[in-house]
């Protein structure tokens, strides 16, 4: 399955910590995300909303890259490209701020989680590329974004499949086992330092795509 991958310019603001609120003028909105945000009133206070949040998040974490890194995943994520109407935009904006808002402070257990990781193969990084962003929170949940893509043997002329995995696991077992399970995709992780273990991987991408192997942290 084909995910649209991209980053609006009205959004790309809160993964800078320096940007102002205000990321755009309105009477240039282009984007179809720009201008949902600027026709409604609520929708741009959380806007706001939202980049207050990024900030106390980002203060409270240890791990800086991997914020920012799972940040930059929600804004390029299917779920929220593909809104069409406020309605939709509120409840993707209210859902991160959320997110953010319980992120773990560095001190708690669960931070130890957050950050971004790479998945290698044979002491490299994958050939079919795949990435995790992960914040610890205080639930002792995790929240994981991530993407995985396969390269076929025509990839130059397109046949490259893609797969997203967007969710919350369940809370960290006795086991340091992290249990992920949301629509329709699964997976198994395990955390020894700075290394997550990813098995038992099913349903999260497209034909031959898989987040199952070894991730080395950023």
């Amino acid at each position: 399955m084909k995910m649209k991958m991209r980053a609006f310019a009205a959004l790309a603001c809160i993964v800078s910590l320096t940007a102002s609120v205000a990321s755009f003028d309105c009477a240039k909105a282009k984007s179809k995300t720009e201008k949902l945000i600027c026709s409604d009133g609520a929708m741009s206070a959380l806007d706001e909303a939202l980049a207050v949040a990024y900030r106390s998040a980002y203060s409270r974490v240890g791990n800086k890259l991997g914020i920012k890194q799972s940040q930059r995943d929600w804004l390029s994520s299917y779920r929220l490209t593909s809104c069409d109407d406020v309605a939709c935009l509120k409840k993707e904006f209210t859902e991160r701020i959320e997110i953010l808002n319980g992120v773990s402070a560095s001190t708690d257990l669960a931070s130890k989680w957050t950050g971004s990781f790479v998945r290698y193969w044979k002491g490299k990084e994958d050939q079919d590329t795949a990435s995790m962003s992960i914040l610890g929170l205080r639930s002792g949940r995790l929240f994981i974004s991530g993407r995985a893509l396969w390269y076929g043997p025509n990839a130059k002329n397109g046949q490259i499949n893609d797969g997203e995995i967007l969710g919350y696991s369940k809370p960290v077992g006795a086991d340091g086992i992290a249990v992920f399970d949301a629509d329709g995709c699964s997976a198994k992780l395990a955390l020894h330092d700075n290394v997550i273990e990813v098995k038992e991987e099913s349903g999260c991408g497209g034909l031959n795509v898989s987040f199952n192997g070894q991730y080395r942290r950023r």
